[in-house]
């Protein structure tokens, strides 16, 4: 592969290369310009010349009628004519013919000959041109003398020379006569012979070529006296091998000229090449010089009127000064990063994309007992050991999928073993932080109040479920008794069990979104038929209170990415607390808006209120419920902090707005399409769902958070 090339020598090439493709194209163009031109002017002298032939043969034909009439003026030979002296008149014809420069002169007497003189032409009878054969032509003209005795006319024939028909020219001139065209023979070779007979015939004139060996043949009709008959054709012809050389001459002239342009134009064009390259040329050393770290020397503005060289310098010289203050900027801050991590309390560790140690801090380095060069390169794994037989799930592998992780377990260090809490972020391109600690007392009873709450929502699961499903087999068989009393008990206690479960969820989600371990399945949902089953989940609930549901569930094309049984969840804990907090009697509207790049799910109540946009974020925390005026139906606080995290892990959000239709609560749920959630699971048998669980899907309770004051209350 070749080398880098020099701008200058571009640009040579590109001009020069533009002007010889001129050169090619002008020659290309201008050989068949040239040759139109040659052909046109070849045309114009063949006509030219055979109209001026034309001309001297009319001009023949009438200084020997002339000189005929003159001669028959003579009364010299009117008297010689009565007296019948043949001889006297011969001399004195003889004397005129002479004088008058003929060939030939005769004079006829009552249609007989009476005197003759000079070189006799083939056919003394018939007048026109005439040709001999040795190719001699000769025009011949014949007038009656009115005036004179015994019916005279007189015969006056003169050859047709080289002052008529030139023979030096540019052009050839040919005349033939009707022997030369009618013979077989005649016309050399057929093409040529085809042209004359058709001339002959049509009598018109005409322009071909190239023919034969002519470039140009122009054949006109030549006519006695201007009649109608055709005495001959005039036949003028310009040679190829002339034209070959005009051509030549000037296509020759033509080429050397464009060569002298192209000489001219490649001498302009190394010239300004060198001109347009020299500031670039200072320009990629001044970039150079940034390449290397050079950042002290200022780029120097190139001497040019041109402006592009000119902003690329100021360019360059912005870059340079800013690139100096970024770097100055970046050592001051790694500076300050450097004190910061050695002033923290916190142990801070920096692994790459194998989990090799490429940076720890010195709480680090004390709290693992190591120097910096027993830690440092190795991976984090063979560093940090567990301490007991189940080994404590890697947070930095966690943190990839879940984007925040944080295991706490006990581990072998020097010195001793330790219960350490490890922290972990997702990973920043190849890198990747975590930050160790000892664990506290706190955290230790917060872990165990997590277990014990897992473990208790687990055990809680099994009973619910088999009271559910028998609850649910006594209402059916209840359904068609007379019992209503039996059937509004099996209903109550249908509802509790159902209240219940959504608590014991709610608190297993709680634990699994703080410790990170929720895990969103990524499939194709039908957001239609999720509410739908969401609606169909809290008819119960709904008619107790005698609430009722105003849908508007349009259904789209497009669907949605995401984990359908936790949108499920959504839709059911958006619902109870719309159930929970709204009064008897009273509607809850339901409505989704598709749009271009989402789909917006609002639920709106006619409960007292939310607080103002000041509390909002206090309606999403944790275990947050409202200190007064909170319905009977109390619970646990997590519904709208389950639903914030569900719907922000589909990467949405969770919209509070002022209410459509009367006073109330509206929520809104945005959630993009087109994309999936993200925290993505393994597959809908690695999800940790309600299925794998045994439980129903979707059942969740509503959020206790609800302020106070008219129309102000939170959700």
């Amino acid at each position: 592969m070749s080398g880098p090339r020099r701008l200058w020598r571009l640009l040579v090439l590109s001009h020069v290369g533009l002007v010889l493709a001129l050169v090619l194209l002008l020659l290309a163009t201008g050989i068949e310009t040239l040759r139109a031109s040659l052909q046109d002017r070849a045309e114009g002298q063949a006509t030219r010349a055979a109209t001026e032939t034309l001309a001297r043969l009319d001009v023949q034909r009438r200084e020997l009628l002339a000189t005929a009439d003159l001669l028959g003026e003579r009364p010299s030979l009117h008297g010689y004519l009565r007296r019948g002296q043949p001889k006297a008149a011969a001399a004195f014809v003889e004397t005129f013919r002479a004088t008058a420069q003929v060939d030939f002169i005769a004079v006829y007497r009552r249609g007989e000959l009476f005197v003759a003189t000079g070189v006799q032409p083939p056919d003394t009878e018939r007048p026109g041109l005439q040709q001999e054969p040795d190719g001699t032509l000769w025009r011949v003209e014949s007038t009656a003398v009115p005036d004179a005795p015994m019916q005279t006319r007189i015969l006056v024939a003169q050859r047709v020379g080289r002052d008529v028909l030139p023979a030096d020219g540019e052009v050839r001139l040919r005349l033939l006569t009707a022997a030369d065209i009618l013979e077989p023979a005649a016309g050399g070779d057929d093409e040529l012979r085809t042209a004359y007979r058709h001339a002959w015939l049509t009598g018109r004139a005409e322009t071909l070529g190239p023919l034969g060996d002519a470039a140009v043949l122009r054949i006109e009709p030549v006519r006695l006296d201007g009649r109608a008959d055709i005495d001959a054709l005039l036949v003028a012809s310009v040679p190829r091998d002339a034209f070959r050389e005009e051509a030549l001459g000037w296509l020759l002239a033509f080429a050397l000229g464009s060569l002298l342009v192209a000489a001219l134009a490649a001498g302009v064009a190394v010239w300004l090449a060198r001109r347009i390259a020299r500031p670039f040329d200072r320009l990629a050393e001044s970039a150079r010089r940034l390449g290397v770290g050079d950042l002290e020397t200022p780029v120097e503005l190139p001497d040019t009127e041109l402006a592009e060289p000119l902003a690329l310098a100021h360019s360059l010289e912005g870059m340079r000064r800013q690139l100096r203050a970024a770097t100055g900027q970046e050592r001051r801050q790694r500076r300050e990063l450097d004190m910061v991590l050695e002033g923290v309390g916190d142990a801070v560790v920096a692994v790459d994309g194998d989990e090799v140690i490429r940076y720890a801090n010195r709480q680090c380095l004390a709290l693992l007992g190591l120097p910096e060069d027993a830690v440092l390169g190795r991976r984090f794994d063979e560093v940090l050991h567990p301490a007991g037989d189940a080994a404590p799930a890697s947070p930095l592998r966690e943190a990839r999928t879940g984007g925040l992780a944080q295991t706490a377990g006990r581990y072998r260090v020097r010195g001793g073993e330790r219960n350490l809490v490890i922290r972990a972020a997702a990973p920043i391109g190849e890198r990747q932080v975590a930050m160790l600690r000892e664990e506290t007392s706190e955290e230790a009873s917060r872990a165990m109040r997590d277990a014990i709450l897992a473990n208790l929502s687990h055990e809680f699961q099994t009973p619910l479920s088999a009271q559910m499903a028998a609850i649910e087999l006594l209402r059916d068989h209840l359904r068609d008794g007379d019992d209503p009393v039996a059937a509004q008990l099996v209903a109550a206690q249908y509802r509790a069990a159902l209240r219940l479960s959504q608590l014991v969820d709610n608190l297993l989600d709680s634990l699994r979104l703080e410790s990170g371990e929720m895990r969103l399945r990524d499939e194709e949902v039908d957001l239609v038929a999720v509410m739908e089953d969401a609606l169909a989940l809290m008819q119960p609930l709904l008619e107790q209170r005698g609430q009722r549901v105003d849908a508007r569930l349009p259904r789209s094309a497009r669907r949605l990415r995401g984990d359908g049984q936790r949108l499920s969840q959504v839709a059911v804990n958006l619902l109870a607390n719309a159930n929970k907090f709204a009064p008897d009697d009273s509607t809850i509207w339901v409505e989704l808006d598709w749009g271009a790049d989402t789909v917006s799910l609002w639920i709106e109540d006619e409960g007292p209120g939310l607080p103002g946009p000041d509390a909002h974020a206090d309606l999403f925390a944790p275990f947050r419920r409202a200190p007064r005026d909170e319905p009977s139906q109390r619970g646990t606080g997590l519904g709208l902090a389950i639903v914030r995290a569900l719907v922000e892990r589909h990467g949405g959000q969770v919209v509070v707005a002022p209410p459509r239709h009367r006073q109330g609560a509206r929520f809104g749920v945005v959630l993009p399409l087109g994309q999936g959630s993200e925290a993505r699971g393994q597959g809908p048998g690695d999800a940790e769902g309600p299925e794998a669980r045994g439980e129903e899907p979707g059942k969740a309770e509503g959020s206790e958070a609800r302020g106070q004051g008219p129309g102000n209350s939170g959700q």
